[in-house]
C-alpha cells in the first residue's frame, strides 16, 4: 500500500493571486492563505490519497518556523473555519480562491485572522509527511521557499458621524381604513455611509419581543384628547432580514398592536430598500383613534408611556464595528440615532 512519502511541489499563496495582502486586525476580518502540494509516494510517484490536515499541513512563521495560533484568540490565528461575514480582503472585496488543478496537486485553504495590536507578518507553508518528513517554505528552506504578507490595519469604530440615518415614510396595510384609527408611519435606516464598504450584521437588545409586539421598544399615549393619539417605536432586528420579514404582500412588521378594547392592529411595509441585509430597519409610528382613546393595558404595555434602551452594534464587512443607540427617553417626534 502506498503513502505519502515526499513532495514536489509546495507553495503558498493568497486568494488573490498575490503575495501580498492587508487585513483588518480586529479578530475578525478574514483573508484566505492557500497551500498547494504535489505530494509523492515513496517511489516518487504521484500520491493521490487523502492527506490529513490540519495535523499534517499547517501556516508559519516565515522566518522563525513557528505555527501561527490554531483556532487561538490572541497574536496571529488561523482556522479552516470560514466566517460568512467577514471573509473579505481590504481593498479588494471578496476573491475568487485558486481553482484546483487535475495534475495531482492538492490545494488546502486557512483562513487567517490578526489581533489588535499585531506586527506584520511574513507566512509559510509546513506540511508533514506519512513518513514523517518535514517540508517547508520557510526562510532558507531551499526549492520550495516561499511567503505571504499580511499587513495588520488598525481596527476601525464607526461613529454616527460614519453612518447614513434617513428615513422615508411607508404604508400600512390598513391605512386606507380611517373609520377607527388614522396611522401614519415612517422607515428610519441605519446604513454604513460608503461606497465601498457596508454592515454585514447587527445585534439589537433593549426591546419588546412578545407575540405581536416583537422589536416594539417605545411607546407615549398623550393624555390629551382622551388618550388619542399612540406614537410607537419599532426596531425589526431578525436576520436575515429580506427572508426573516418576508411576506407576500410587503406588509411584514406588526405596529400598533391594540387587540383588548380596540380590536385594532396592522402591518407596515419594512425593508423596503434595495439591498436589505446591509442595513438595519426602524419603523416610527402615530396613530390616532376616536372614541374612549387607546386602551391600556394591552400585551406589555401597562402604562401610559413605557420606554426601552435599544443598543445597536453593527459589523461592516471587514468585521470592524459601530456601537449605537437611540437617543432620548420620548418617541413622539420620530427616531434620534447617537453613538453609545
Amino acid at each position: 500500500m502506498t503513502e505519502w512519502a515526499g513532495v514536489s511541489k509546495l507553495s503558498v499563496i493568497l486568494e488573490t493571486g498575490g503575495q501580498a495582502s492587508a487585513i483588518y486586525a480586529n479578530g475578525r476580518n478574514q483573508v484566505a492563505v492557500t497551500i498547494s502540494i504535489k505530494p509523492t509516494d515513496e517511489k516518487n510517484n504521484t500520491y493521490y490519497g487523502a492527506i490529513s490536515w490540519p495535523d499534517r499541513v499547517n501556516l508559519v512563521d516565515y522566518v522563525t518556523g513557528t505555527k501561527l495560533n490554531w483556532k487561538g484568540s490572541t497574536d496571529w490565528c488561523f482556522t479552516n473555519e470560514e466566517d460568512q461575514y467577514f471573509h473579505h480582503v481590504p481593498g479588494g472585496s471578496r476573491a475568487a480562491e485558486p481553482e484546483l488543478l487535475d495534475d495531482g496537486t492538492q490545494q488546502f485553504t486557512f483562513y487567517v485572522t490578526a489581533r489588535p495590536g499585531v506586527s506584520q507578518k511574513s507566512i509559510a507553508a509546513w506540511v508533514k509527511t506519512d513518513t514523517g518528513k518535514i517540508y517547508q517554505t520557510t526562510q532558507g528552506s531551499g526549492t520550495f521557499e516561499g511567503k505571504v504578507v499580511l499587513n495588520p490595519l488598525v481596527a476601525l469604530t464607526h461613529r454616527k458621524s460614519d453612518v447614513t440615518w434617513r428615513y422615508s415614510t411607508t404604508p400600512t396595510q390598513y391605512g386606507d381604513d380611517t373609520r377607527y384609527v388614522t396611522t401614519k408611519a415612517w422607515n428610519y435606516y441605519l446604513s454604513l455611509n460608503s461606497s465601498d464598504n457596508y454592515f454585514v450584521t447587527f445585534s439589537v437588545s433593549g426591546y419588546w419581543s412578545d407575540d405581536g409586539y416583537e422589536g416594539f421598544f417605545a411607546s407615549d399615549i398623550k393624555p390629551d384628547n382622551r388618550h388619542k393619539n399612540f406614537y410607537g417605536a419599532y426596531v425589526w432586528p431578525r436576520e436575515p432580514h429580506e427572508s426573516a420579514y418576508y411576506s407576500s404582500d410587503g406588509y411584514a412588521g406588526q405596529i400598533v398592536n391594540f387587540p383588548v378594547g380596540n380590536n385594532w392592529w396592522d402591518y407596515a411595509r419594512i425593508y423596503d430598500l434595495p439591498y436589505p441585509e446591509r442595513y438595519l430597519c426602524f419603523t416610527w409610528v402615530h396613530a390616532t383613534t376616536g372614541g374612549n382613546g387607546w386602551h391600556i393595558p394591552n400585551g406589555p404595555l401597562t402604562t401610559w408611556r413605557e420606554y426601552y434602551d435599544p443598543t445597536i452594534t453593527a459589523w461592516d464587512m471587514y468585521g470592524n464595528i459601530g456601537e449605537f443607540k437611540i437617543a432620548g427617553s420620548g418617541v413622539d417626534d420620530g427616531i434620534e440615532l447617537d453613538d453609545r
